[in-house]
């Protein structure tokens, strides 16, 4: 006795049932390795993309200060706050000078018979102007930063051969004036006009 057809096998046309072949582990092992190597291919070239070169503190102070300060060119009078600086020293020297001489004549003039008079005017008149040279000097103080940072700026667009880093010497110039009062600003002020007068012919 034949045993059953199995029509399910068996095509029309009689040919031989196509066979599956079940994907095994080596497959997905390599279709799971293109597919993490595509992932990562394309998340460096998406990350690539999307960041550049992280900014540095010093291009993002720059770009701060650029944004608050004044624009300048070379013909501008913002060098002149750098020459304030050791005038102001010069001046304060000499008139501490002249305070002392002065105030010497006036204790003879009272030892001689105004008694005390001419002191007191001395005294009263160079309080004054000590006030005043003092308001000067903070003036100077709090402006000499911003105009090293804007006129070396300036120098530097120019492109000669000497470009000063503003962020550079404009942080100098804040340490010179807090930390050192002008001990340090006068030789920094000097250095920098004289380099400045090699670059551009002034001051």
């Amino acid at each position: 006795m034949c045993p059953p057809r199995d029509e399910g096998r068996d095509d029309p046309d009689g040919a031989s049932p196509a066979e599956f072949d079940p994907p095994t582990e080596t497959d997905d092992a390599n279709g799971g390795d293109g597919a993490a190597i595509g992932r990562s291919g394309e998340t460096a070239a998406g990350s690539d993309g999307a960041t550049g070169a992280p900014e540095t503190t010093s291009e993002s102070l720059r770009r701060t200060l650029d944004g608050l300060l004044p624009a300048a060119s070379v013909e501008s009078n913002w060098w002149y706050w750098i020459a304030a600086v050791p005038v102001y020293l010069l001046v304060t020297l000499v008139g501490g000078a002249l305070a002392a001489v002065l105030f010497l004549f006036a204790g003879v003039l009272d030892i001689v018979g105004l008694g005390g008079l001419a002191s007191l005017s001395t005294f009263v008149l160079f309080g004054g102007v000590a006030t005043l040279a003092g308001l000067v000097g903070v003036v100077i103080t709090l402006v000499f930063p911003v105009a090293m940072y804007v006129d070396a700026r300036a120098v530097e667009r120019e492109g000669g051969a000497w470009t000063p880093d503003p962020v550079l010497w404009g942080l100098l110039a804040v340490v010179a004036v807090l930390v050192t009062n002008f001990v340090v600003s006068v030789p920094l002020a000097l250095y920098y006009l004289y380099r400045r007068h090699e670059e551009l012919g002034t001051p």
